[in-house]
């Protein structure tokens, strides 16, 4: 049996933003107990596609998680860190991913980072981002 799938489609924005972010410091699509500080996770928060324009405009929050131990003014360090790392995008519109390229049309700030209740021993900031994906040949 074979099932039929688009022939195209928007790259996937948390594996996108997961590599983007990699090179600064750990980041997934999950926190859990143990991982290393500072790391920061991606979640999709919404978005829409238009199929008859072959584009997709997703937005995702970054966590930026931090030791409390270390203070709340390295926390806001670590997370200037990772939204400028983010702003870099504005610039440079791709995303490397192995072998593939993800391009970016646009980037939105549509929550300037801001903290966050996670724990009683990690502070976190939280900054949300609306980024516009073309449609690619679904591989």
């Amino acid at each position: 049996m074979t099932v039929d799938f688009a022939l195209y489609a928007a790259e996937d924005v948390q594996t996108a933003i997961v590599a983007w972010l990699a090179p600064l410091r750990r980041t997934a699509f999950e926190r859990t107990a143990g991982d290393p500080l500072p790391s920061c996770v991606v979640e999709l928060v919404a978005g829409t596609e238009s199929v008859g324009q072959s584009f997709s405009d997703p937005v995702v929050s970054v966590h930026t998680f931090c030791d409390k131990a270390l203070g709340a003014p390295a926390a806001r360090d670590e997370c200037a860190k990772t939204h400028n790392r983010m702003l870099l995008l504005f610039d440079e519109h791709q995303i490397t991913i192995g072998t593939r390229v993800v391009g970016i049309d646009y980037l939105e700030v549509t929550e300037s980072p801001r903290w966050e209740y996670y724990s009683d021993n990690i502070l976190r900031k939280v900054a949300r981002y609306r980024l516009g994906l073309p449609y690619v040949p679904n591989i």
